[in-house]
């Protein structure tokens, strides 16, 4: 999402490609390795950024798709090495070229020029802030250019690409290699940092799968093969700007020409990203493996929208949950709908939140207004009139000089835009699952008011569950069955014993806990087993303490002359915060409310503390921790609360302490992919400082003990020191800390420039045995956590089913489900799962009884059959599974199998 003046043509973005290779390194000569050239054309798709996303679809549908047809059909006469073709995302082409809004004329020539591979979607469905998302949603992403290629008589594509954002989950690797997907090109943004990657390499995951990738430090590759590549192919990846286009004829004439000049007598290839990985793959060049995680630079805008963020870490795991859920009802004999359609949408609609791009370009906005300027902005943006039947689509853009009617409220509408995916999915999901809960609770054999508590993951679990009729009492459930039921008739949920107090010290059957009213937070936590303090007693900062950051001109300019690539111009105006205050007017501010309220209640289901802070400077009406300490297991719940947060455009963002006693401390990251040690498995030009996290942390000594920790509603987290406005190529955390980021504005390009109002942020934190296995404990936990007990209720005539059941189960823990449902990429039910604990080895998926399922065919992750069925035995799957990866099948109920969709 390059912010660039409008007048910029599309020619100097195309011959900007000539610059990029003169860039590289290069000789004066020809390099006579390379002998082909593969030339792939395409546009940078963003959602918005440009304009709002409905406009930006009626240009990809209209006035794009014109120009593109009108090359191909004047190159169609051509030899076949010289057919222009153009590359589109999977969504883009599958939801809207080729969508129902299409112009029936002109969707006959686009259908056409699909089936003669002149206009082609690569695997993945656009560039997305990858590690915001969950494995099954992933998953999903790749069926929209499965389902166009599949339609129109076309092989799967075996190559992806993204561009623009930095770095990507270390995931990639093993989503793509067990998709079928080759290769993957990614391009990065100009002005940022990227990771240290050779030219073109084996990019190896968690799990051992390995993709040829090519990564650049543009968003293509430009024309000219540096002089020393290594393989006899080159591909020139032809990128326009953002939403910009393809090139017209003159200008592909244009790009021959030059490369004819640059590389004369290499042959010149139009073609596609398959066209050039099956021609590296078949000369086998020697290429350097890379086996390693990119954490993204660009991270830190999911927690510009602390809302958004929450809903899509709790919501995503629950995807997966109700597809078991509603498949399992109908094995149990429960009249249920098939929620496959909806199901989708909320899939797709989780995917546009995680696309990369959040809003319209700041320059629509108050970018560099600070003070009592962007408050009177703001003020002008709230008095303007409404548009005339909500139409936001026409009325004109500004920047932050230029008032045009309308035009400050559109740009805020843009962000209202981007919000409303995730809220989607949230509306679905949550509707599904409570139709399906309390229809489960209507089914058991249980007269009057009735709850069932529902324990949507593959293993046996206790826990803590909220009474449905009366809110705030809470009730403890023991050893709920994996994928399973219990249900409780409303006179077996007895109240709890409550007393209160005001101390700010108490034991608790598993810890001893001193709670610190200055800086509001535990100041020593000793667990009881071992006499072990959780707490490190020399840190500043206490465990679940509230930092709110202010940044000055200082920290601000320090990162950004580290980081960005363009010191000036765009580059300035997208990374840096121009217009602020200097440092001596607006200094660096940590700041912490130091006067603490307290209130303890105590039960035989927990012990609960809240702090309520005195004073907040006017940064919020009201901050508020509450530690829970279950009585029946050995964790801290902390939840912080703001009210009221006031909106602040100059550079801050808020955190969570959690400074922890480890000496010589290994730090162990539940990343998207699999865990990693970021002293050693993060590539350099990464993002060391800020990461998200799919599971939680585990920091432990040499013996193993330590403690984990599990963001429930934020994902991002910072070890060692709090990481906002930080690069570096080198950085190791050393000091035992972990720090939760609940919000920032350190975006400045179209992600929100201020947070406001009121939520809360939630986080776990437990002992670690010195006798656990450290990934094992970490994915268990966090998982417990991320995924929580369900509840049904219903008041109506008893049904049938038992008063308990068990559901799907994996012979051990540590192996999630991500979809046991309708096959989205064709017929009989698929079912998913995905190694967590880093262990190899074979594992027994026990059906829910009755499923009446007698074959399994291994599939890969888009549905094609990959080895000889399995049988399933008295309802048993049995199979090798490899650590971290995935694994599906396609279950069938006949001893024939049918013939999958794709084979």
């Amino acid at each position: 999402m390059i912010a660039k003046t409008k007048t910029l043509s599309l020619i100097i973005l195309l011959t900007a490609a000539v610059a990029v290779a003169q860039k590289q390194k290069t000789s004066n000569a020809f390099t006579p390795k390379v002998t082909d050239v593969w030339v792939v054309f395409k546009t940078h798709f963003d959602l918005g950024f440009t304009d709002l996303p409905e406009n930006v679809f009626a240009r990809y549908r209209g006035e794009m798709m014109d120009k593109a047809l009108s090359v191909i059909e004047k190159n169609a006469t051509l030899p076949k090495n010289q057919h222009f073709a153009w590359t589109v995302p999977g969504w883009p082409l599958y939801a809207q070229i080729l969508g129902p809004q299409q112009d029936s004329e002109r969707k006959k020539r686009i259908e056409k020029a699909v089936r003669e591979g002149s206009i082609v979607a690569h695997g993945l469905a656009f560039t997305t802030h990858t590690e915001s998302l969950d494995y099954e949603d992933l998953v999903r992403g790749l069926v929209y250019s499965s389902r166009v290629a599949r339609k129109y008589g076309q092989p799967l594509p075996i190559s992806a690409k993204m561009t623009d954002v930095p770095s990507h989950s270390w995931v990639m690797p093993t989503l793509l290699n067990n998709a079928g997907i080759k290769f993957l090109q990614l391009g990065c943004n100009p002005a940022s940092q990227s990771p240290r990657f050779p030219q073109i390499f084996w990019w190896e995951g968690a799990d051992g799968s390995k993709i040829l990738c090519q990564y650049t430090a543009d968003y293509g590759s430009g024309i000219k093969a540096p002089s020393d590549w290594p393989s006899r192919n080159y591909l020139a990846m032809i990128m326009t700007g953002d939403n910009h286009g393809p090139p017209n004829q003159k200008e592909v004439e244009a790009i021959i020409a030059q490369i004819n000049k640059e590389m004369p007598g290499a042959k010149i290839h139009l073609g596609t990203l398959d066209d050039f990985a099956k021609a590296v793959i078949a000369e086998k060049p020697d290429l350097p493996t890379v086996k390693g995680d990119t954490p993204d630079s660009w991270i830190h805008g999911l927690l510009s929208n602390p809302r958004e963020a929450k809903i899509g870490r709790n919501i995503r795991p629950l995807e997966s949950a109700l597809d078991g859920l509603n498949t399992q009802m109908g094995i149990w004999g429960i009249p249920v709908n098939s929620i496959a359609a909806k199901l989708d949408k909320a899939y797709e609609q989780s995917l546009l939140y995680a696309e990369h791009t959040w809003g319209m370009n700041a320059e629509y906005g108050p970018r560099y207004s600070y003070g009592e300027d962007w408050k009177k902005w703001l003020t002008e943006a709230a008095a303007e009139p409404e548009p005339e039947n909500g139409d936001f689509s026409k009325l004109k853009n500004s920047n932050a000089h230029n008032t045009n009617t309308g035009s400050k409220k559109k740009w805020l509408h843009s962000y209202d835009v981007k919000r409303q995916y995730i809220h989607n999915t949230n509306d679905i999901i949550n509707a599904e699952l409570t139709t399906d809960l309390d229809l489960l609770a209507k089914s058991v054999n249980v007269a009057g008011k009735r709850l069932v508590v529902y324990n949507p993951l593959p293993w046996k679990r206790s826990g803590i569950v909220e009474n449905p009729w009366k809110k705030g009492s809470y009730f403890y459930v023991k050893e709920i069955a994996p994928s399973g039921y219990v249900a409780y008739n409303q006179d077996d949920l007895k109240e709890a014993t409550i007393t209160n107090d005001q101390n700010a010290e108490f034991n608790t059957p598993y810890f001893k806990i001193v709670l610190d009213l200055k800086r509001g937070g535990i100041s020593s936590l000793t667990e009881n087993t071992t006499g072990r303090e959780l707490v490190d007693q020399s840190s500043k900062y206490v465990v679940g303490q509230f930092l709110h950051e202010r940044f000055s001109t200082t920290e601000v300019g320090l990162w950004f002359n580290v980081y960005s690539r363009i010191k000036e111009g765009w580059g300035l105006n997208d990374l840096g915060k121009p217009g602020m205050l200097g440092a001596d007017k607006a200094p660096y501010m940590a700041f912490t409310p130091d006067n603490w309220g307290i209130s303890v209640t105590h039960s035989d289901i927990a012990d609960v503390a809240t702090l309520t802070a005195m004073d907040t400077k006017g940064l919020a009406k009201k901050y508020t921790l509450v530690f829970s300490f279950p009585r029946n297991s050995a964790y801290v719940d902390i939840e912080w609360f703001v009210d009221g947060k006031a909106p602040d455009k100059q550079p801050e963002g808020g955190w969570l302490c959690f400074p922890f006693a480890a000496k010589d401390p290994k730090f162990t990251v539940g990343r998207l992919g699999g865990p990693i040690n970021p002293a050693t498995d993060l590539i350099s030009g990464s993002n060391k400082y800020l990461m998200a996290v799919n599971s939680g942390v585990s920091i432990t000594q040499k013996d193993r003990s330590g403690i984990g920790l599990m963001p429930q509603d934020s994902p991002l987290i910072s070890l060692g020191e709090p990481g906002l406005w930080k690069f570096s190529l080198d950085y190791v955390p050393k000091i035992p800390s972990v720090f939760v980021n609940v919000y920032n504005n350190m975006w400045n390009t179209n992600f929100p420039l201020w947070q406001e109002g009121s939520w809360s942020e939630r986080v776990r934190i437990w002992p670690i045995d010195k006798n656990s296995e450290t990934v094992a404990n970490l994915t268990e936990k966090s998982w417990e956590a991320r995924l929580p007990l369900l509840t049904g209720v219903s008041d109506e005539d008893a049904g049938q089913l038992p008063l308990k059941n068990e559901g799907i189960s994996i012979s051990r823990k540590g192996v999630l489900i991500t979809a046991f449902g309708e096959n989205p990429d064709g017929k009989e039910i698929v079912l998913r799962l995905w190694e967590q604990s880093g262990i190899s080895d074979n594992v027994s998926v026990k059906l829910p009884k009755g499923s009446g399922y007698r074959k399994a065919t291994p599939v890969n992750l888009r549905g094609e059959a990959i080895g000889k069925p399995l049988n399933i035995i008295g309802g048993k799957l049995s199979f090798l599974l490899k650590a971290y990866a995935p694994a599906s099948f396609i279950l069938s109920t006949n001893t024939l199998t049918k013939k999958v969709k794709g084979v």
